[in-house]
């Protein structure tokens, strides 16, 4: 008879050659491990310390909820099913649309699936919406060769960075950053057709993701669009962004641009997450290290009072502005809307791949000097004065 492999059993294995966790069939990998060699994930161990941000661990589902199937570390997905074993990282999940949730504290037992790409942690509030989390066992911390504790951040290409303290390296790239007014907002469709738009008219495009919690779509969506590469959050080394330090936000950004700019890219296409007061994406927005490298500012929101507030908000923070689009330029009666109130373009879809994305970037303008206070005194002007925020 053949033995049967007991979930507990493998607390403390080792397995010698090429038997590690990943040489299981039965061990599904998420997204969030992407970043770590699978000939390093040779154990488990109990949990006996606190546990960090990009902690790696084992664990097996007890229940089935929201996420009911999990993003591989290839790219593809897989169903879930009680008593599957995956590996994923902890995380923070910030998320108004589904769930909020962080690194549990002390001992731990069980815990939720935030996402779908594996980040794991306790859910503390979520959207009446969205159904309750997929449960899952801890087994264990999953350790090297050593017996030393695997965590994503030692790996991906934000490891060398602790702290920024020289400007941005963006090469000969010029950088366009799309934010937004909330989650759903139609940022990483905005970031896209921009790439699509420029990548057509026959520029080297390069596009990331630069926070939020680990899932494969966007930075596809950008490859798809045709940016190469199309980096995220998660080649960095995170499996999510929210709460992390500043420093290391602030690393995220640098990295991953000076690695697109590495490319030869004439333009970098960038997503930040979420609405622009959502905490790293402030933190981004009012850094040195993001207004010094930023060339154009692209705002998506949903509707026109959120353009008309978010626009004024970007371009107080001294951020050059060039046009509003997202979710709200579905609708014609929502675009006029939109440049009333804000006094710039917004831009639908159609508009960004008709060719008026070029002419707002001056590609068509012999004279581009102008263009970096039009933002800023278009929307200041269409709103009668500025805009303070305690």
């Amino acid at each position: 008879m053949k033995r049967k492999m007991e979930t507990a059993g493998l607390i403390g294995y080792r397995a010698g050659g090429y038997g590690r966790l990943l040489a299981d069939p039965r061990t599904k990998a998420g997204l969030v491990v992407r970043e770590v060699p699978a000939s390093e994930m040779v154990g488990v161990a109990s949990v006996s310390e606190e546990l960090e941000v990009g902690d790696v661990a084992l664990v097996r589902v007890v229940k089935v909820g929201k996420n009911r199937r999990i993003e591989a570390r290839e790219g593809f997905t897989l169903d879930l099913f009680e008593g599957d074993c995956f590996l994923g990282a902890f995380g923070n999940r910030y998320a108004t649309g589904q769930f909020e949730g962080y690194v549990p504290k002390g001992a731990v037992v069980e815990c939720d699936m935030l996402s779908m790409g594996g980040v794991l942690g306790e859910v503390t509030s979520r959207h009446s919406g969205t159904p309750t989390p997929t449960r899952v066992e801890v087994v264990g911390v999953v350790v090297d060769g050593r017996g030393k504790k695997i965590n994503t951040r030692t790996y991906g290409v934000a490891k060398g960075y602790s702290e920024v303290s020289r400007p941005v390296a963006t090469g000969d790239a010029e950088v366009l950053l799309v934010v937004g007014s909330a989650m759903d907002s139609g940022k990483t469709t905005t970031a896209g057709t921009v790439a699509r738009s420029l990548s057509r008219a026959g520029y080297r495009v390069a596009a990331a993701k630069v926070t939020g919690t680990a899932a494969g779509k966007d930075a596809r969506f950008f490859a798809a669009s045709g940016a190469h590469p199309a980096l995220d959050f998660v080649g960095a080394g995170y499996p999510s962004t929210y709460m992390i330090p500043r420093s290391e936000v602030i690393g995220i950004y640098a990295s991953l641009v000076e690695e697109l700019a590495a490319s030869g890219a004439d333009y970098i296409v960038l997503e930040i997450a979420d609405g622009i007061y959502q905490r790293e994406t402030k933190m981004l927005l009012e850094s040195e290290e993001v207004q010094g490298s930023v060339d154009h500012v692209f705002f998506a929101a949903g509707d026109a009072l959120a353009v008309g507030f978010g626009a004024r908000a970007v371009a107080e923070m001294g951020l050059p502005l060039r046009a509003t689009s997202g979710a709200v330029a579905a609708s014609d009666l929502g675009v006029r809307e939109s440049e009333e109130l804000s006094g710039l373009p917004c831009l639908s879809l159609d508009r960004i791949l008709s060719g008026e994305l070029e002419e707002l970037l001056g590609l068509r303008d012999a004279d581009r000097c102008s263009l970096p206070d039009q933002g800023k005194e278009a929307v200041l002007s269409a709103s009668g004065g500025s805009l303070r925020i305690a």
